[in-house]
């Protein structure tokens, strides 16, 4: 299975890619396929914004075939101006998805913080030391958008499994 992790954001978008291997669970269970950062510029206009981004989301689809995409759910933020830039990235995907056959699953930051690091209040570092951990990198993902990303997609692949990948104590 090939999971497309996305951290939704009109501004910044971290996504992740990551293909099962179909082992037990474990820290050899996944392979990392890509990861990286998605932008707008503030300034630019808002349908051109949304355009960009939708052709962005769109090319990685078409380029990782993903048998699935994980966002994260959105939840009520003090900062309406960024809830709604959120909001609007997560509708980008979902339109995106839709076009291409591709399936969205969300889930909540507690519920990828227990499946990837052991316990749903993990720190950021501790979901970016074990995505590093996990994804066999020299040093720990960055920005934190591309490791909350990548953090996503093994959650579903962990969900999937009925189990977690990680432990926060490591």
């Amino acid at each position: 299975m090939r999971v497309l992790g996305i951290d939704p954001g009109l501004s910044r978008c971290g996504y992740g890619v990551v293909s099962d291997s179909n082992k037990p669970s474990s820290a050899g269970a996944m392979t990392l396929i890509s990861g990286g950062l998605i932008q707008t510029s503030p300034q630019a206009p808002l349908g051109e914004r949304l355009k960009v981004f939708l052709e962005d989301i769109s090319g990685l689809l078409g380029e990782f075939q993903p048998d699935v995409v994980a966002i994260e759910r959105i939840l009520f933020r003090k900062n309406a101006k960024t809830a709604f830039g959120v909001s609007q990235a997560v509708g980008i995907v979902h339109l995106a998805c839709f076009d291409f056959g591709v399936t969205v699953v969300e889930y909540s930051a507690a519920e990828v913080k227990l499946a990837v690091a052991g316990h749903g209040s993990a720190s950021k570092y501790q979901v970016q030391r074990m995505v590093q951990l996990l994804g066999n990198l020299d040093e720990l993902p960055k920005p934190p958008d591309v490791a909350d990303a990548v953090a996503l997609a093994l959650c579903h692949l962990a969900r999937s499994r009925g189990g977690y990948f990680g432990d926060a104590t490591h």
